[in-house]
């Protein structure tokens, strides 16, 4: 292990992503919360911002908290690599510890609030199991992989592509690919996008995004639950098998997979398949 002190002469090919100055945020318990992996700073995971420096840290699975309190400003024990480094990544380096310097507080949706949404009685218990794990950042994305020295650095990217790293954050929300999903959902139920920078925030937020009813509420809900889960097979279907499905093709699974949950939990309900295919809140007669 050596320290940032044991930089290098400039030299290499420059990648230093510019961070801008952009308000910051912590968002939720900073000792439950990866330094590297969380979304806690603006939304977006430090891993993403600066993949260089999170394929070089030694100290991957650190918390927020527990990176402050080895101090993460200039010359600070937190800062600790698997090699010296260069020059561009001191330089990259140091527009992170700026960065760091202007923190503003933000609550968030917590844990708890979240865990109440998630046991949805029409719902199989494991898209309930797999969205209680997601909550809590326990799903094995490449990014946690990493951290915990399961996978090399190097096999971080996300699976579709997108040259980004594969966080919770990245794969449900912010990917090009798969976080575009959202907003096809979003049509075809008739409510408004959601831009929560947060897993929990955005589950919380979209189940009310229809306002309404109770039972308007449970059915989003629902959408929700089924909407991570086809993101997720389609995740491993990409890396496992090989294959990969069109975003069009996975928001038709999502009317497929809630259409047969509701049909099978309620046999009162009498709409039909090519109805719920193209408006599915007048199906339920929640509008």
């Amino acid at each position: 292990m050596v320290s940032s002190s044991g930089s290098s002469l400039w030299g290499g090919e420059r990648e230093i992503e510019r961070w801008g100055k952009e308000r910051v945020f912590v968002v939720g318990d900073a000792s439950d919360t990866l330094f590297w992996s969380d979304p806690w700073v603006d939304g977006i995971p430090l891993c993403e911002r600066s993949g260089r420096l999170f394929v070089l840290a030694e100290t991957r699975s650190c918390s927020v908290a527990k990176m402050a309190s080895l101090g993460w400003g200039a010359g600070g024990e937190a800062w600790v690599w698997r090699r010296p480094l260069r020059g561009w990544e001191e330089g990259m380096l140091g527009e992170c510890q700026s960065l760091l310097l202007n923190l503003s507080m933000q609550d968030s949706v917590t844990l708890h609030a979240a865990d109440d949404l998630i046991w949805h009685p029409q719902v199989p218990l494991k898209v309930s199991i797999l969205a209680w794990r997601l909550l809590r950042d326990r799903l094995p994305t490449k990014a946690n992989l990493v951290t915990r020295d399961i996978l090399s650095s190097e096999a971080h990217f996300c699976v579709s592509g997108c040259r980004m790293v594969e966080s919770a954050q990245h794969l449900f929300l912010s990917c090009s690919t798969f976080g575009s999903l959202w907003s096809l959902v979003s049509s075809w139920i008739g409510s408004s996008l959601v831009n929560s920078h947060t897993i929990s925030d955005h589950f919380a937020q979209f189940t009310l995004s229809a306002g309404g009813s109770r039972g308007c509420r449970s059915f989003i809900h629902l959408i929700w639950l089924v909407s991570v889960w086809v993101v997720w097979n389609e995740r491993n279907s990409r890396l496992f098998r090989g294959s990969a499905n069109s975003i069009q093709h996975m928001l038709d699974k999502i009317k497929k997979n809630s259409y047969r949950l509701l049909k099978a939990t309620s046999s009162t309900l009498t709409f039909n398949y090519h109805s719920w295919w193209s408006s599915p809140l007048i199906c339920l007669s929640l509008v």
